[in-house]
């Protein structure tokens, strides 16, 4: 995770104000990390990742070869047709996901975390943090999270309704429940996500077990009655059907798509499971299960075309349709964990990067990917829920699904590239990694484009506003850093000042938190300016939360004596432990740093954003901003220091 190097009093580190930024794995005294590289095979491991990882590219057979046959975006189900379509869905799945994703993109790591912001933070130059980002990589970095952002909102409801709909196979009574029944679903859903990952995987790995050799199951006794479609992986029969139906090939790329989905979410999780227990869970079960029922369908579209419309039941025993819906419900339902859980991972990042406001991070276990974030989960509820009282059906939201993923996918491949290129790669292997697999990309996301006006519209609404929320926001807060760093006074020069132009020194210590490891924290200045005194003995500190779950107490402070009463200490402290600074205080009195609590009075800082300044920045942007800056406020309470210590110093900034 890249480093947030800016002052705890610039908008976007009140985080809360005096905690800084997360450190590298082996840059903290502790040293011992964790990586996603690293992770140990435990079958434990291994069961909650197929629960969580891989619930929604696992439910696509429900859905994605139905929509290969429909009048609108599909091609006749004549036999050669078949063969070509499942042709597609096999090279697909092998490309895109086994050897593009497990392959390539979980091994491209930044400290155990994957996904987009996690490309961002390799790319990031160590010496100058985000601010000296490529714009253009930004940018994108920016778009394809917003688009992660919306289809984190769609897969959700088009999953649960999906699943919800099979009650209607039972019994047309029951369609007027569909969406009440939905919307509790959902409202459930996001309810239990404060359980954390490892206890929901635990959970739902057993019903996508379950589910996966139901698949393999069923596509096993289709195939059995036409072995003929194992010839679908011959890559010629693909050729074949877009030499002789070229735009209708191209048009259902589109639906061809949705076989893949969730692979955006694959790298996403990276963070929550490491990168084995998904590759022994993809090459074990996953793509075999979804391989033999994809083929087994399209067995059973050969012997009797007019399946098409349902084909995932067709291959069911009439005794059994009714135990499969449930099950069918039961993992279209766990298929949103997938992406909910990748939504958490991409927020921890973002907000470490300074894309998003600092909003609370809640780590539900012992890996530093593990995350809840209660503001996302709220969000994203409230826009599912919308979205399927809005739409009320899954076919309505069925073309707005698999245009975001495509265009993440697309915007992965070139950072993917650009991060290789910068590493160990030679030129000509980036060209062969670009020629194969962004050719694919721009594939299925030029076939996705063909379905904005019937519902990709949603998707690209929902991420233009998003774009413009983390815009807004970079933008405000790089403005606002570059403010600051002209005013930032060095310890030294402060030092100076004061031997010059002595002030009078009060009994007593000052501690001033700040997230800033170099310079003189605005708070202080601010009570110099203002009340012309200082405390016999002050100390500057920094708190920075490093990326493994405890930090040792023989390892967690550095304290460091400047001169004429002045200290800086360096706190640590692991991602699963309360902050609790007068303890910390009390901790650095072995290293000669002593003080009494009754004598010990805390300073932080709060910024105050108004959108009153002369800036390039549109007053709808200020506004925007502002607003923002207010979302990400802190609690004093969160440093477990008592009221009665602790003064508050507001700074007012006209933007």
């Amino acid at each position: 995770m890249a480093k947030n190097q800016d002052d705890a009093t610039v908008p976007g580190t009140r985080t809360p104000e005096g905690e800084g930024p997360t450190v590298p794995v082996g840059t903290s005294p502790s040293g011992a990390g964790h990586t996603g590289a690293g992770t140990v095979v435990r079958p434990a491991l291994v069961l909650a990742a197929l629960g969580i990882v891989f619930g929604d590219i696992g439910t696509s057979p429900l859905y994605a070869l139905e929509e290969c046959f429909d009048s609108v975006h599909g091609v006749e189900a004549t036999p050669a047709n078949v063969l070509g379509v499942l042709s597609l869905v096999f090279w697909s799945l092998v490309m895109v996901i086994g050897l593009k994703y497990c392959n390539f993109l979980l091994k491209a790591n930044n400290k155990g975390e994957g996904g987009i912001f996690a490309l961002l933070g390799l790319l990031t130059p160590r010496d100058g943090g985000i601010a000296k980002t490529s714009r253009v990589v930004l940018l994108a970095a920016i778009v394809g999270s917003a688009l992660l952002y919306a289809d984190g909102v769609i897969t959700p409801a088009i999953s649960v309704l999906s699943a919800v709909e099979g009650l209607e196979r039972i019994s047309p009574q029951l369609e007027r429940w569909v969406v009440p029944i939905t919307v509790a679903i959902l409202a459930g859903l996001f309810s239990i996500q404060r359980m954390g990952t490892s206890r929901l995987g635990g959970f739902f790995g057993p019903v996508m077990l379950c589910w996966f050799g139901s698949l393999a199951f069923f596509g096993i006794l289709a195939i059995l009655d036409a072995p003929l479609i194992l010839g679908a992986a011959n890559p010629a029969h693909a050729v074949a059907m877009a030499a002789a139906n070229p735009w209708g090939t191209f048009a259902i790329l589109g639906s061809v798509m949705l076989c893949i989905t969730g692979g955006e979410a694959l790298y996403a999780d990276l963070g929550h499971f490491g990168r084995k227990p998904m590759v022994w869970s993809w090459y074990g079960l996953v793509m075999p299960a979804l391989l033999i029922n994809y083929f087994g369908q399209g067995a059973a579209i050969l012997n009797n075309p007019h399946v098409v419309e349902h084909p995932f039941f067709a291959i069911i025993p009439d005794s059994l349709v009714l135990p499969m819906v449930v099950l069918a419900a039961a993992a279209t339902v766990i298929a949103s964990q997938a992406i909910i859980s990748g939504v958490f991972s991409l927020t921890q990042q973002a907000v470490a990067l300074g894309i998003l406001p600092r909003i609370h991070v809640q780590h539900t276990g012992e890996r530093g990917g593990q995350v809840f974030v209660p503001a996302a989960n709220t969000l994203c509820g409230i826009a599912c829920i919308t979205l399927v009282l809005m739409f009320r059906s899954s076919e309505n939201l069925a073309d707005a699904y698999g245009l975001a993923v495509a265009a993440d996918m697309t915007i992965v491949t070139i950072l993917f590239s650009l991060y290789k290129r910068h590493t160990n790669w030679r030129t000509w292997q980036v060209g062969l990694f670009l020629s194969i697999f962004l050719t694919i990309d721009l594939a299925f996301l030029s076939a996705g484009v063909l379905k904005i006006p019937t519902g990709g519209w949603i998707t690209i609404l929902m991420a233009v506003s998003l774009f413009t929320l983390m815009r807004v926001w970079t933008a405000g807060r790089q403005m606002l850093s570059a403010r600051f760093a002209k005013q930032t006074l060095s310890l030294d020069q402060l030092l100076n000042s004061l031997e010059a132009h002595p002030v009078h020194r009060v009994a007593g210590t000052a501690i001033f938190l700040t997230a800033n490891t170099a310079g003189v924290p605005p708070t202080l200045m601010h009570h110099l300016k203002h009340l012309k005194v200082l405390h016999e003995q002050v100390a500057i500190m920094n708190i920075i939360t490093s990326e493994v779950p405890r930090v040792a107490d023989a390892e967690r402070l550095k304290v460091d004596f400047i001169r004429d009463g002045f200290w800086r200490i360096v706190a640590y402290r692991g991602f699963l432990e309360r902050l609790d600074v007068p303890r910390l205080v009390r901790l650095a009195a072995d290293a000669g740093f002593s003080t009494s609590e009754g004598s010990t009075t805390y300073f932080l800082g709060r910024t105050i954003v108004t959108a009153r300044g002369k800036s390039p920045m549109s007053t709808m942007s200020k506004r925007i901003f502002c607003w923002l800056d207010g979302v990400s406020g802190a609690n004093p309470l969160y440093f477990a220091i008592p009221p009665g210590r602790m003064v508050e110093l507001g700074i007012q900034i006209d933007l």
